[in-house]
């Protein structure tokens, strides 16, 4: 089982899809890369709270 599988598999808590793997999905980019990473994790952040939400209910 190759790393990415074993992050997507077992993300850090309160990740859905880490950085590391969303960005190998779409390559590089031109521009500020941590602006679009805070935006990223923020977005993340709100999936993850929005499934535990529902799945606690």
């Amino acid at each position: 089982m190759s790393e990415k599988e074993k992050q997507l598999l077992n993300p850090n808590p309160g990740v859905c899809v880490p950085w590391d793997v969303k960005l190998e999905e779409v390559g590089d980019f031109p521009g500020n890369e941590e602006i679009v990473k805070k935006e990223w994790e923020k977005l993340d952040d709100f999936a993850y709270n929005f499934i535990w939400f529902w799945v606690q209910r």
